[in-house]
C-alpha cells in the first residue's frame, strides 16, 4: 500500500501541474482546445493503466500452502494458478530506476517447463523486506523438498549484504572487463551490416548532384536508421553487464549484474541441464570466452539468451570459473574434429546457395557481385567445417558448431531427451552422418545440431542416452 499512496502523490503532483499548464495555455496564442484535449487523453490513459492494475493486484492473494506455491486472482473471472515449490527452478529478483524510486523488488519465478520455457512464468512485486523474504522461504523450500516446516520469515529474510557472509565469490568484472565484452561480443556479421549500410548511405551522398541531396536525403535517413538497433544493443549492453558479479552459496549459483536495472539470478545448480561455451568472431583472436548456463524454463527474455554466469575472460580462466561452480560439466578428453571427407558435403550445401546468387546477379545485375557472395559462402562453408567438434565422454557430451561465432554446449546424457541421426547421398557413401541432440530447455538452445562425423559416433550418443536414466 506505501507504493500505491506513493503513486497516488505522484498523480496528485501531475494533476496541479496540469492546471497551471492550463493557465498558461490560456495566456498564450497556441491552439488551447487541441492541447487541452491531448492533456486530458494523456492523463485519461495513465488513470485506466493504473485502475486497471491496481484492481487487478487489489485482489490477488500469493501464498505457499505445504510444498506448493499458489497465486489466486478474484476478478470478474476467477483463477487460481498452483505450482509445486519443488518444480520451481530458479527464483530472480529484478529492481529497475522506477522501482528504485519506490522501494520495491520484482521478484520472478521460473517453472522447470519447456512449455514455458521462452518467458518468465511470475512476476510479482513486492517491498524490498517482502520480496527479499519470499525468495528465501522458497529457496529454503528447494533446499528442504520434504519437509513442510513453518519457517520464520523474519529468520530468513536477509539482504545482499548478510548474504556475502554465506556466500563464495568467484569472480566479478569492473569497467574495463564489461567494456572488452561489450567490444568483441557483437554480432561480426551485424557489424559487417551496419558498416556497408553507412558505406552505402555516404557514397550515394557525395556521388550524387546537389540538386538531388534533398530527394535522396530522407533514403539515406532510413538507411542509416537500420543501423540504430546495432548501435544500441552495443552501447546499452554496457548498462547491462555493469558490475558483474558470480558468487556460489551453497549448490545455488548467484549473478548479479546491471546499472539501471539490477537483475540478480539464483539458479539451483541440481537443475541445470547444460552449459554453453561461446566465443564471439572478434573474441576469437585473443583466445576470449564467456559462458551461459540452461536452466529449465529460464532465459533472460530481453536479451534473447541463457543467463550469462560470465564475461569474456580467458579459456583457462573460464574453465577453472567452471571448476568452481559445475565440474560436472568439465570435459577432460580431447575434442575430436570433424573428418576431412566431411568437406565436401558442408561445401557442397554452402555453394548451392552461392551458385543461385551468382545466376541471379548475372542475369539480374552485375555478376561480380554474385561471384564475391559465392565465394564469401564458400568461406563459409571452410570455417563451419573447420568449427565443428564432438567430445563423446562417460557420462556427459560436448557438441561445438559455428561459423565465425564458436558455442559448445555440453551437457550429461540423463539431460537428453533424444538424438538423431541423417544420412545423404554423399554422406552415406563417406560413412559419415549429421543429425542433432535435444535437451529440455527454451527454444533457442533447445536443439543442438552436431556436424558430420562417423556414424559410429552417433550409435554410441544414443546407447549413452539409453543406458543413463532421465532425470528431467
Amino acid at each position: 500500500m506505501n507504493t500505491f499512496k506513493a503513486i497516488w502523490y505522484i498523480i496528485a503532483m501531475f494533476v496541479f501541474q496540469f492546471l497551471d499548464a492550463l493557465k498558461d495555455i490560456k495566456m498564450q496564442s497556441i491552439p488551447s482546445k487541441s492541447v487541452l484535449f491531448g492533456l486530458i487523453i494523456f492523463f485519461v490513459v495513465i488513470m485506466f493503466f493504473f485502475t486497471f492494475n491496481l484492481l487487478k493486484w487489489w485482489k490477488t492473494k500469493i501464498y505457499i500452502e505445504g510444498d506448493t506455491f499458489i497465486l489466486e486472482r478474484n476478478q470478474l473471472s476467477q483463477s487460481k494458478t498452483t505450482v509445486k515449490l519443488s518444480s520451481i527452478s530458479t527464483v530472480n529478483l529484478q529492481q529497475n530506476i522506477f522501482e528504485k524510486i519506490f522501494d520495491v523488488y520484482t521478484l520472478q519465478l521460473d517453472i522447470n517447463s519447456s512449455v514455458t520455457a521462452n518467458k518468465t512464468d511470475f512476476n510479482l512485486v513486492f517491498d524490498d523486506k517482502t520480496a527479499f523474504a519470499f525468495r528465501d522461504y522458497i529457496l529454503a523450500s528447494l533446499d528442504k523438498e520434504n519437509s513442510h516446516g513453518n519457517l520464520d520469515s523474519e529468520q530468513h529474510s536477509v539482504n545482499t549484504m548478510n548474504q556475502k557472509s554465506e556466500t563464495k565469490p568467484i569472480i566479478s568484472f569492473g569497467f574495463k572487463d564489461v567494456m572488452r565484452h561489450c567490444v568483441l561480443s557483437f554480432s561480426f556479421l551485424g557489424g559487417i551490416y551496419a558498416t556497408a549500410i553507412v558505406i552505402v548511405a555516404i557514397g550515394a551522398f557525395y556521388t550524387s548532384n546537389e540538386k538531388m541531396h534533398h530527394v535522396i536525403m530522407p533514403a539515406i535517413f532510413s538507411l542509416l536508421i537500420a543501423v540504430v538497433p546495432f548501435i544500441y544493443k552495443s552501447v546499452t549492453a554496457f548498462l547491462l553487464y555493469h558490475n558483474f558479479v558470480l558468487e556460489k552459496n551453497g549448490d545455488k549459483l548467484i549473478v548479479s549484474y546491471g546499472l539501471f536495472t539490477r537483475k540478480q539470478f539464483t539458479l539451483p545448480l541440481d537443475k541445470t541441464n547444460a552449459l554453453i561455451i561461446k566465443q564471439p568472431f572478434q573474441a576469437r583472436f585473443f583466445n576470449l570466452c564467456y559462458g551461459e548456463i540452461i536452466n529449465v524454463g529460464m532465459g533472460d527474455a530481453g536479451e534473447n539468451q541463457s543467463p550469462i554466469f560470465c564475461l569474456l575472460v580467458k579459456y583457462e580462466t573460464l574453465q577453472s570459473v567452471i571448476r568452481q561452480i559445475a565440474p560436472q560439466f568439465v570435459m577432460e578428453g580431447k575434442e575430436q574434429k570433424s573428418p576431412k571427407p566431411a568437406i565436401v558435403p558442408v561445401l557442397t550445401k554452402w555453394a548451392l546457395w552461392g551458385i543461385l546468387f551468382l545466376a541471379g546477379f548475372i542475369i539480374f545485375y552485375k555478376w561480380w557481385i554474385g561471384l564475391i557472395i559465392l565465394i564469401f559462402f564458400i568461406i563459409c562453408g571452410i570455417l563451419s567445417h573447420a568449427t565443428k567438434g564432438l567430445n563423446i565422454d562417460e557420462n556427459k557430451l560436448s557438441i561445438t558448431t559455428g561459423v565465425f561465432d564458436k558455442r559448445t554446449i555440453t551437457t550429461a546424457y540423463s539431460k537428453l531427451q533424444n538424438a538423431t541421426a541423417k544420412y545423404g547421398p554423399i554422406s552415406r557413401r563417406l560413412g559419415i552422418a549429421h543429425g542433432s541432440v535435444s535437451i529440455l530447455s527454451s527454444s533457442a538452445n533447445q536443439i543442438n545440431d552436431i556436424g558430420y562425423f562417423p556414424k559410429e559416433q552417433f550409435d554410441i550418443i544414443s546407447q549413452q542416452i539409453i543406458s543413463h536414466d532421465s532425470i528431467n
